[in-house]
C-alpha cells in the first residue's frame, strides 16, 4: 500500500474513532455498565478500565500512525528527488507519451466567476500554465512546482475534496509536455472537461443543490475575496437575485460543462 493511501485510511479512522466511543458508550450503558447496582451484566469497574484504555491508547496509537506514515512519506520525497535526473532526456523528441486524463479540485471566485486552485492562482477552461516563481521557466520544471497538476485516480481526488469542502471536483485533460508526478501528472496545458458538483447543498448538507451564490470571505493577513457555492432553495432564498447564478449561467461564465 502507498504513502498516500495508508495516511487516507488512518485519516478516515480518525474519523470513525468519535463514531466508535459513542457505541462502546452506548453498548456498555445498555449492558448496565453505569449501573451502581451489581446486576448488571457487566461490572463498572470493568466498563470504567476499558474506557481509561480506550480514550488513552487508541488516540497514541494514532499519533504514533501518523509519524510513521509522516517519515514514510519523507522517504518517499527524498527518493522523488533522487530520480529527477530521469526527468531530463538527451533528446528533445525522446520523451514519454501517455494520455495524461486526471482529476483536481478547484475553488470558483471573485465577482465574475473564475476557477481558481487551491493555491490561489486562477485560470480558465483551457489554459497554458506560466510560472510565477521564475519568469524563464517554461512550465512544467522538474525542479519546479509549475505547470498543471493532476491526480491519476478519481479516489485520491474526492479524498482531497473531503476536506476541501469549499471546492468543486473536475474532470481534466493535461497536454503538451508533461511526466508522472505525486499521485498523478504535472503539464504544460490543461483543458477543463467538466466541473463536478455535490448532489447535496454545501452548506445544510441535506437537500437538493440547485443554484450558485456567491459570498464574501475573509482570509488570512486582511485578504479577502468572493466565493461561490451551489445550494440549496432553502439556504440560497435570502441571496439578492443579483448574488445568484444557475448552473446554466455559471456553465456560461465557466465556459465549462457542469455536471
Amino acid at each position: 500500500m502507498s504513502v498516500n493511501k495508508s495516511r487516507q485510511r488512518l485519516i478516515k479512522w480518525v474519523r470513525r474513532y468519535p463514531l466508535i466511543a459513542l457505541s462502546l458508550l452506548a453498548i456498555a450503558y445498555l449492558l448496565g455498565g453505569f449501573s451502581e447496582k451489581d446486576d448488571g451484566l457487566i461490572s463498572q469497574q470493568l466498563i470504567t478500565t476499558t474506557l481509561y484504555l480506550f480514550v488513552a491508547a487508541v488516540p497514541l496509537g494514532f499519533i504514533i500512525a501518523f509519524v510513521v506514515v509522516g517519515r514514510l512519506g519523507d522517504l518517499e520525497n527524498v527518493a522523488n528527488k533522487q530520480k529527477e535526473s530521469d526527468l531530463n532526456y538527451q533528446d528533445a523528441f525522446d520523451l514519454p507519451s501517455q494520455v495524461m486524463h486526471g482529476y483536481k479540485l478547484a475553488m470558483v471566485t471573485g465577482l465574475t466567476p473564475t476557477l481558481t486552485g487551491l493555491t490561489g492562482d486562477t485560470y480558465l477552461s483551457d489554459a497554458q500554465a506560466i510560472c510565477k516563481a521564475n519568469s524563464e521557466h517554461i512550465p512544467p520544471v522538474a525542479q519546479c512546482e509549475c505547470g498543471f497538476y493532476a491526480y491519476k485516480e478519481l479516489a485520491d481526488a474526492q479524498f482531497e475534496l473531503s476536506i476541501n469542502p469549499g471546492a468543486f471536483l473536475l474532470d481534466v485533460d493535461l497536454f503538451g509536455l508533461g511526466f508522472t508526478y505525486k499521485n498523478g501528472y504535472r503539464a504544460e496545458s490543461q483543458v477543463v472537461n467538466q466541473l463536478i458538483t455535490p448532489k447535496r447543498c454545501m452548506r445544510c448538507r441535506v437537500l437538493p443543490a440547485k443554484v450558485f451564490v456567491k459570498s464574501f470571505k475573509l482570509g488570512y493577513e486582511d485578504t479577502t475575496w468572493w466565493q461561490w457555492q451551489i445550494r440549496c432553495v432553502v439556504c440560497s432564498s435570502s441571496f439578492k437575485p443579483a448574488d445568484k447564478l444557475t448552473v446554466e449561467q455559471m456553465s456560461h461564465h465557466l465556459a465549462v460543462k457542469i455536471n
